[in-house]
């Protein structure tokens, strides 16, 4: 709340000089003009700076305090009107149109107090005009009317302040326009920051979920197969089985940390994942990994191949009779694809796809890409695209 605040202060203070310059711009080049040329007044009174001063406050102070007068109403309007945005925008613009006409309407009586009272230029800024000459500074002013083409006549007056309608109405309109502009830039940031949380979330949701699908028989069934080696008394695989399985465990607890990793990486776990499964169904299970080294820096989300080969291993009848082969390898489009071929369980139902659906879901956020799948009578197939750079969640 302080911080919004403290950010109207600060664009409400730059809109508003910026307008007060603007407004007053033909003032401050005619000044600027007349002390370049020395252009003096006919008159007992010489011109000076501080009507210029007097309306470059006035405007500044005009439009700052519309704009926070606009910015509050559009946050009462928000409580009044729990935030329906038609309302409360309306209730800003009859209520500030109203501030501004009665600030206009106190802008005569505020230049007599100041410029008259407080300044004591009481006849000068009643005259309707001033006239100034351009003369040598050797020349004398003399008596007579003044020629046409050495006169600049100035028409200002308190008693006449309808030409300043147009500044205060121009500046009313751009501090209209300006706080509904800039309100609406924050509702398009907030959407994004409620966006990109809800894709966080949802994104976390999604990796709960493949967990929770990996961890219930995964874990079960490594122990399993490291008993079998260890009761058989194979020593050597034994430990190359350990070896392996430490090193699908810490990839799997890095995934926790890391959203996108090179296929590289991706394929170097795989392979280790690849063995336990052997070591599980040996003789009944084949896999086969080929990838381009010139895709091997290529990036996609971790984890991603986990699940199609649980899918497959799932979903498939293993046996001697029936041995199962899942081909993993890379294409010209730039793509890993996962295929194996269609065997499947008497027994099983149907099938829910949850797998498939995490994969998919967590696919689309991270790289804004979609996965294919071709699910044919004889092979089941699943393509992957791979990004040449990382993408942020």
């Amino acid at each position: 709340m302080q911080h919004s605040v403290k950010n109207n202060l600060v664009i409400g203070f730059i809109v508003s000089v910026l307008l007060s310059l603007f407004v007053n711009f033909s003032m401050l080049m005619l000044t600027y003009k007349m002390q370049s040329l020395d252009l003096p007044f006919r008159g007992r009174h010489s011109f000076g700076d501080e009507f210029l001063y007097y309306s470059l406050f006035w405007f500044f102070m005009y439009a700052f305090l519309l704009f926070m007068l606009n910015s509050q109403i559009y946050k009462l309007g928000d409580r009044l009107f729990h935030n329906k945005e038609y309302k409360t925008m309306l209730l800003a613009a009859v209520l500030t149109i109203v501030c501004g006409v009665a600030l206009f309407l106190l802008y005569p009586g505020v230049q007599r107090f100041i410029m008259t009272d407080l300044l004591q230029m009481d006849e000068m800024f009643r005259a309707d005009s001033f006239t100034v000459m351009e003369r040598a500074p050797d020349m004398a002013v003399k008596p007579g009317p003044p020629d046409h083409r050495m006169a600049v006549t100035l028409s200002r007056g308190i008693d006449h302040p309808r030409p300043f309608l147009t500044e205060h109405l121009l500046i009313l309109l751009t501090v209209l326009l300006s706080v509904l502009l800039i309100r609406l830039l924050n509702g398009k940031q907030q959407m994004m920051l409620e966006y990109e949380k809800l894709k966080t979330e949802k994104l976390q949701t999604s990796y709960n979920a493949l967990m929770g699908q990996i961890n219930p028989h995964f874990f079960f069934n490594s122990l399993n197969g490291l008993n079998s080696l260890i009761r058989n008394g194979e020593k050597e695989q034994t430990l190359t089985y350990l070896d392996e399985l430490s090193n699908v465990f810490r990839y799997i607890l890095q995934s926790n940390k890391k959203e996108m990793v090179t296929l590289a990486e991706e394929l170097q776990f795989v392979k280790a994942y690849t063995y336990l499964l052997s070591v599980r169904y040996e003789g009944k299970l084949f896999f086969s990994i080929q990838a381009a080294p010139a895709l091997l820096l290529c990036y996609l989300p971790i984890l991603s191949v986990l699940p199609l080969i649980e899918n497959a291993v799932k979903h498939n009848v293993i046996s001697k009779q029936y041995p199962l082969q899942i081909d993993i390898y890379t294409t010209e489009e730039h793509a890993l694809v996962v295929s194996n071929k269609v065997q499947p369980k008497v027994e099983e139902g149907h099938s829910s796809g949850i797998g498939l659906k995490n994969l998919w879901g967590r696919y689309r956020l991270l790289t804004g890409k979609d996965i294919t799948i071709s699910n044919r009578k004889e092979y089941f197939k699943v393509s992957l695209p791979l990004l040449d750079t990382p993408v942020k969640a």
